[in-house]
């Protein structure tokens, strides 16, 4: 029972693709006619190829800013609200700075 799993690695699920994809392009009638380079060269290109972000992924990462802006807008106001807390979390800054300086 303890033997019920298996570990597979990057290196194992690399292999296995490329196992894949070799058997499978050899079995095409349209690759019979190309050259092992040009095969190479046609693949290295489709996987190089880099996708462009879509008008969804591009709104969600902007919605993400404009929440970390008005997120940290609201602390910023509510710390320069109230004295002690801006006092308190001038000196922890500075003493933040300090510290990292000595490490530098």
């Amino acid at each position: 029972m303890e033997d019920d799993y298996v570990v597979v690695r990057e290196e194992d699920v690399a292999d296995g693709i490329a196992c894949f994809m070799v058997t499978y392009l050899s079995s095409l009638e349209q690759t019979k006619d190309i050259s092992p380079d040009q095969l190479q060269k046609a693949l290295s290109t489709m996987f190089s190829v880099k996708k462009r972000k879509g008008k969804l992924r591009k709104a969600w990462e902007g919605s993400k800013v404009i929440y970390n802006v008005a997120s940290w807008s609201a602390t910023a106001i509510g710390i320069y609200q109230n004295p002690m807390i801006l006092s308190i979390a001038s000196k922890a800054f500075w003493v933040s700075c300090k510290a990292i300086s000595k490490l530098v």
